[in-house]
């Protein structure tokens, strides 16, 4: 028969593994601060965060997993500002500011997000002087040549100088996704589809960011590959559900899918927050495939009656007063696509537009009736 313990040997029976582990919570929190620092040494923010987060659930008010986290939300903001809540920006301008005054080697970075917190302030030229800053005080820093060529790519015709900033920051990081996803946007804007393609891929490799998955979607878009550009809209979404550009990019790819109630529910909602034509064309579109003309001719009305010469709109109207019965009308919509001009960005567009336009001209204008001086040696048909 086993005999009890007395009481201070239980005691150190019990508190014996408690004293020969007690070095290994520290240890862990070390290994999440490493990983962390790693992570955002790649620019992977969401991953550097989360091992922020684990080291403060173990040692919340340690100093090193404080800052470790104040560095890692400043990081994002420099890199990724339409990451961070609008909310957030006051208490983020004090880490910035403080973690420049305190810490050496983050100059570049700090400055680079303080000018961010000014330009969604609304003071642009604060901004500004702030990355221009942020490039006197590191030149090898890649961050705030990212953040200049963001802020001229906004511009009017800011397009070259956003080329040249994006250009210098991949000379000092090959793989920086903010200058590839810049470059992207410059050659999608110019037409080069595959080459914007080409840019977005190489940035999305780099980094899961909404920005990118959204400009990769438009360009899928513009390929007229639904289904490619709905998957990356849709990963666009699961950052922000409310992102207007994403929501009527997402209607413009179920349109040409054919999901038409879908398309319907992401364009209304895109139009709840915000009022523009392409989200209104390709609604008026989805309302003329849902047997809904009359109210597909009231969204087509709405955008005529700000601009008379909306190729689309005017097609569109076409469709919906065909679809009424209105043949004539439906003509009349059709012959002014074919007498607009054919020029500018919108020009193979409006070339497309015509050409089908003309084929519905062709479809409702009655043949006309053989007239009798017709003789069968002019007609090749009776020879």
């Amino acid at each position: 028969m086993s005999r009890a313990l007395p009481l201070p040997g239980r005691l150190l029976f019990l508190v014996l593994p408690l004293l020969m582990g007690c070095d290994k919570p520290s240890e862990l929190v070390a290994e999440h601060l490493r990983r962390g620092d790693m992570a955002l040494a790649d620019g992977h923010f969401a991953q550097a965060l989360s091992a922020y987060a684990h080291a403060h659930e173990l040692a919340p008010h340690d100093a090193r997993v404080q800052r470790a986290q104040m560095r890692g939300r400043v990081y994002l903001l420099a890199h990724a500002p339409t990451r961070v809540a609008q909310e957030a920006l006051e208490d983020l301008a004090y880490e910035a500011t403080l973690l420049r005054e305190t810490e050496k080697g983050l100059d570049a970075v700090c400055l680079t997000a303080l000018g961010h917190v000014l330009a969604r302030r609304g003071d642009m030229e604060g901004a500004k002087a702030k990355f221009a800053e942020a490039v006197k005080a590191d030149p090898q820093s890649h961050v705030p040549h990212v953040a200049l060529g963001m802020f001229y790519l906004n511009e009017p015709s800011g397009s070259a100088t956003a080329k040249l900033e994006f250009e210098l920051a991949l000379q000092r990081k090959p793989d920086a996704p903010g200058a590839l996803l810049g470059l992207g946007r410059i050659k999608l804007a110019e037409g080069d589809v595959a080459g914007a393609i080409d840019k977005l891929e190489a940035a999305a490799r780099q980094e899961d960011d909404p920005a990118v998955r959204l400009a990769l979607g438009t360009a899928r878009l513009r390929q007229g590959k639904h289904a490619d550009a709905a998957r990356e809209l849709r990963r666009a979404l699961a950052f922000d559900p409310k992102n207007v550009d994403a929501l009527s990019a997402l209607g413009q790819a179920l349109l040409g899918l054919g999901q038409l109630e879908e398309a319907e529910d992401a364009l209304r909602t895109a139009m709840q927050s915000r009022q523009d034509q392409a989200t209104a064309i390709a609604l008026g579109f989805t309302l003329v495939k849902l047997d809904r003309a009359e109210q597909a001719l009231s969204i087509f009305g709405q955008v005529l009656a700000r601009n008379a010469r909306v190729a689309p709109a005017i097609f569109g109207s076409g469709m919906a007063n065909e679809r009424l019965g209105k043949t004539q009308e439906a003509l009349v919509n059709y012959r002014q696509v074919l007498a607009l001009p054919a020029e500018g960005p919108q020009k193979d567009s409006v070339l497309e537009l015509q050409r089908d336009a003309k084929g519905r001209v062709d479809a409702l204008t009655p043949a006309p009736a053989p007239t009798s001086s017709a003789t069968v040696g002019e007609n090749p048909k009776y020879l």
